[in-house]
């Protein structure tokens, strides 16, 4: 993967409050049943406007969840500038995308232990991505975490099924919060 950018990226004022470090979030909520924050990125494909399509990546056959599929995304890192920034840098070491808009959050978050009892709070977000080159969307995958990607539409989502590819997702949470960013966008559109 090339070396990581700068993040310049536009966000909707409803997640202002991710416009803060891992950190500065978790202080401000001492009570707070999770030390660690994820997130992922429903990378929205909108040019073919009838029909959007969101960014599933598959996990690599030797990581954990082996291949199993769900959105770009990750830890949020100590040295992560904001929460925000997190989300940009796991999509841009996932799939090689660089985030243009952070659009809004999608769903509730969802809470999970890891193996280890890390307690953490995963934060979902809507994004859309800059063109690779023209109306290029390039994704590069890192073959150490995930193994090939699809771009999926509401219909196969539910049908968990992209042409002759099996959709089975790492959680059930995961593929609830895929759903739920067609909604989002659907009463967005009506607005």
């Amino acid at each position: 993967m090339a070396e990581c950018p700068v993040f310049n990226f536009d966000c909707h004022p409803s997640v202002a409050e991710f416009a803060v470090s891992k950190q500065s979030y978790l202080t401000a909520r001492p009570g707070a049943s999770f030390g660690y924050i994820a997130t992922s990125t429903l990378v929205l494909d909108r040019r073919v406007a009838s029909n959007p399509r969101v960014l599933l990546v598959q996990r690599a056959a030797s990581d954990e969840d082996p291949n199993k599929w769900e959105p770009p995304g990750g830890a949020c890192d100590d040295d992560d500038e904001s929460i925000l920034h997190a989300a940009a840098r796991e999509l841009w070491e996932e799939a090689g995308l660089q985030a243009a808009l952070i659009d809004g959050l999608v769903g509730d978050p969802y809470f999970f232990t890891l193996d280890d009892g890390k307690k953490v709070c995963q934060f979902n977000f809507a994004v859309y991505v800059k063109m690779n080159s023209g109306t290029s969307l390039t994704v590069r995958l890192d073959p150490e975490e995930h193994q090939r990607f699809v771009w999926a539409t509401e219909e196969e989502i539910k049908a968990r099924k992209v042409g002759d590819i099996d959709l089975n997702f790492t959680r059930d949470e995961v593929e609830q919060t895929v759903l739920l960013v067609f909604e989002d966008l659907r009463g967005k559109q009506m607005q």
